[in-house]
C-alpha cells in the first residue's frame, strides 16, 4: 500500500468512477498521507475546470489532496494538452502517452515525440507508464532525457493488468532505472476506489528486481514533498 499516490482519476476523467472527496475520503480510511489527483487533459475529454485548482482545498480533514493533471501527448513536435493557465494551483505534471496517438509509427518516432516534449515543457514532472502496450519507446533514451531535466519516471500499478503493458516490458523499464539510477515514484493510477494506493501488482515485480528503494520517491512523504516544492518554480516561471 502506498503512503502517497501520484496519479488517480476522478469523474473529471472521462475514464474515473467518483468523486474528488469519495476518493479523498477512502484514501484516509487506507490510512494514506496524501492522494494527488490528476485527470486528464481535454484531448481525453478531461474536464479540468478553476474550481477545482483554485477552490478545493483539503476538503477532507486528514488527508492531503495534492493537485494535478495528466497530460496527454500530442501528435505536434512538442505539443502536450496542459491547460497551463492553472499550472500556478498544481503540485504535480504528469505526461503520457494515450490512445489519441495513431499506433503503428514505431519506436524511434516515439521516442522522439516524448524527446520534444520533455524539452519544450519544463514544468513536466513525471513521465507516466512508459511501458504502455501499442507505443514502444527507447527507455534509457528517455530516462536520460528526464533526468537531466529533473523529472522522475513513473512504475504504475494498473500497467500491470492484462493488455495493458508486457511482462518483458515492465521488467526493462525497471531495469533502466536501476541502471541509470534514476528516480522513480510507484503510483496506482486508480481509476475506481479500490485502486487507490494500490501496489500489490508491482511490488513483487520490484523486490525479484531488486530495485532500490533509495530511488523511489515517494516511499515516505517528505521526499515528495521536497519535490514538488523544488519543482514548484518551473511552473511559476512558465507563465511569466
Amino acid at each position: 500500500m502506498l503512503s502517497i499516490d501520484l496519479h488517480s482519476h476522478s469523474l473529471f476523467s472521462s475514464c474515473g468512477l467518483h468523486t474528488c472527496v469519495e476518493m479523498l475520503n477512502h484514501a484516509k480510511k487506507l490510512g494514506m498521507t496524501a492522494l494527488a489527483i490528476t485527470d486528464h487533459g481535454l484531448t481525453l475529454d478531461g474536464r479540468l475546470n478553476s474550481s477545482f485548482f483554485e477552490r478545493l482545498n483539503d476538503p477532507v480533514p486528514g488527508i492531503r489532496l495534492l493537485k494535478g493533471v495528466e497530460c496527454n501527448l500530442l501528435e505536434e513536435p512538442g505539443a502536450i494538452d496542459c491547460p497551463k493557465q492553472f499550472l500556478p494551483y498544481m503540485d504535480i505534471v504528469l505526461l503520457g502517452i494515450h490512445h489519441n496517438i495513431q499506433r503503428g509509427l514505431g519506436k524511434a518516432v516515439y521516442t522522439e515525440m516524448l524527446l520534444q516534449a520533455i524539452e519544450e515543457n519544463s514544468f513536466l514532472d513525471v513521465l507516466a507508464h512508459l511501458n504502455v502496450a501499442h507505443y514502444d519507446v527507447d527507455f534509457e533514451s528517455v530516462a536520460r532525457a528526464a533526468m537531466a531535466r529533473g523529472m522522475v519516471i513513473e512504475i504504475n500499478n494498473s500497467k500491470c493488468l492484462p493488455r495493458k503493458s508486457s511482462p518483458e516490458a515492465i521488467q526493462q523499464l525497471i531495469l533502466t532505472c536501476k541502471k541509470l539510477l534514476c528516480p522513480v515514484i510507484i503510483s496506482s493510477d486508480a481509476h475506481a476506489l479500490n485502486e487507490i494506493g494500490q501496489d500489490r501488482m508491482i511490488r513483487p515485480i520490484l523486490e525479484d528486481l531488486d530495485f532500490p528503494q533509495e530511488l523511489i520517491l515517494n516511499r515516505e512523504p517528505e521526499p515528495v514533498y521536497a519535490f514538488i516544492e523544488t519543482r514548484r518554480k518551473n511552473k511559476q516561471i512558465t507563465i511569466t
